[in-house]
């Protein structure tokens, strides 16, 4: 069994090297030569027409608005990667792992963006009048190629499994920190995202637009704080970010050291699997939006990835850097929360804490939704609640065996439906840079009017019920 666990290891450790930096980035790359580097040319436009415009924006008639669908993304994608996971890059990858996380976080804009796109064209209304999307639909659609979305299906079920899981594990690992009996935690957590995930999509946004503001907020003040008071350092950390990111970084104190293929390995790994870019998953949410053409909910697609990996996660990294925690040897869960601790005191650990346990809670409660929305391709409407009640059940596994157990496994199968997914996205990059075409060409027209194949689904839905 030890032998098989350490070949599942050695090929997580190689597929997120190299390989991954290749299918996402490069692909990333391919991507924004496509669609003229919009993630640049088209910032402002995307700034001023997201967060400037929409902040709080409630739906209509029982739908979901664009920031609605996305905090249901940000849910997801805010979680233990990026104060965890990150910390982890910094502590086995080096200074260096900042700078591909960057990188990956740049051009994965693009990426969300475009698996955004087709989720957004492929989605369906349900039997309730709302709309519903994802890579189990817009892959075989997309393609033509009717087993990719089942396999994606099953691959990301397995991933998701592993992931909400790990999700609780690290919210528990530090309570548990803090003195909280970690059965107690595990068992508190659990029951809330039951009250969560019982009422489904309806009921995950409607908790995740009050939330993911507040710890949103929260988080990055504290991080600030943290990187003023040891502003000293800060010059050194940005520059051994670049001086490290092509070499590796050499062994100093407690730190094990690290080559250029561990920088390279934990930087992508973390940039891709810390906003979610690639796997698909966060499509989920975003297709429920009410928005009158697809890529109006896309280019929220790029706020999310811009938010999450560029200012979150660098907040992240540049708190484990000043504060020197990632030479210590200390394990890499509770750099920065040991950052904080040094930096303010006992507040700053709570304060990490109950960052981590909020980013934790709603992307568990998240991925339930977005396990459930793969029963239902493979199963049938029926399978939802049986699926909700499985994940809750593994919520109390990953809360007792902490994340450590868990991280390379949940790497391991996000890397196989991240080939998955991107393979049927990449196929499709024709589609989405027509769409790009279509909505830029005149913006104006689609503040009033509806998308074609949309308002003919709306009429025929209207005219059934």
């Amino acid at each position: 069994m030890q032998v098989i666990l350490d070949a599942i290891m050695a090929f997580t450790n190689w597929l997120w090297g190299i390989p991954m930096l290749i299918w996402i980035v490069g692909g990333g790359l391919f991507l924004s030569v496509r669609l003229g580097f919009l993630q640049f040319t088209k910032l402002g436009f995307i700034l001023k027409n997201t967060i400037g415009k929409s902040f709080g924006k409630k739906g209509e008639d029982g739908k979901f608005s664009s920031w609605q669908a996305v905090t249901g993304a940000l849910a997801s994608t805010l979680g233990a990667g990026n104060i965890i996971g990150t910390a982890m890059a910094v502590g086995l990858g080096g200074p260096g792992a900042v700078f591909w996380l960057w990188m990956t976080g740049l051009l994965c804009c693009v990426v969300k963006y475009s698996e955004t796109t087709m989720a957004m064209k492929y989605r369906r209304l349900n039997s309730k009048g709302q709309w519903e999307g994802g890579p189990q639909m817009y892959l075989s659609a997309g393609t033509g190629w009717k087993w990719i979305s089942p396999l994606y299906a099953v691959i990301c079920i397995v991933c998701l499994f592993l992931a909400a899981s790990a999700q609780i594990g690290s919210g528990v690992d530090n309570l548990a920190a803090l003195g909280a009996p970690r059965m107690v935690s595990t068992v508190v957590l659990t029951v809330l995202a039951a009250l969560v995930v019982v009422g489904g999509m309806k009921s995950l946004l409607s908790v995740t637009e009050k939330v993911v503001p507040i710890m949103s907020v929260m988080y990055i003040v504290g991080a600030l704080v943290v990187i003023v008071l040891n502003i000293a350092n800060l010059p050194g950390a940005l520059a051994d970010i670049f001086r490290y990111a092509f070499t590796g970084r050499a062994a100093v104190g407690g730190f094990a050291g690290s080559t250029f293929a561990l920088c390279v390995r934990w930087g992508v790994a973390r940039g891709c699997y810390s906003n979610d870019s690639g796997t698909g998953v966060t499509t989920i949410s975003h297709a429920v939006a009410d928005v009158n053409h697809p890529i109006q909910q896309s280019i929220w697609a790029v706020f999310e990835v811009f938010f999450d990996t560029i200012i979150v996660c660098t907040l992240t990294c540049l708190v484990v850097l000043t504060t020197g925690v990632w030479q210590t040897g200390i394990d890499p869960s509770v750099m920065t929360m040991t950052g904080f601790q040094n930096t303010i005191g006992s507040v700053g650990g709570i304060l990490v804490t109950v960052a981590v346990v909020l980013f934790t809670f709603t992307t568990a409660c998240a991925q339930i939704e977005f396990t459930v929305a793969q029963f239902v391709k493979l199963f049938g409407e029926k399978s939802s609640n049986v699926c909700r009640w499985i994940m809750l059940a593994l919520l109390l596994v990953g809360g007792i065996v902490g994340i450590s157990a868990l991280i390379a496994y949940v790497d391991f199968f996000a890397g196989l439906y991240t080939l998955v997914n991107l393979l049927g996205v990449y196929w499709c990059n024709g589609q989405i840079v027509a769409l790009t075409k279509e909505y830029f060409s005149d913006t104006k027209k689609w503040e009033t009017e509806k998308w074609p194949t949309w308002a003919a689904m709306e009429a025929e839905y209207k005219k059934a019920n």
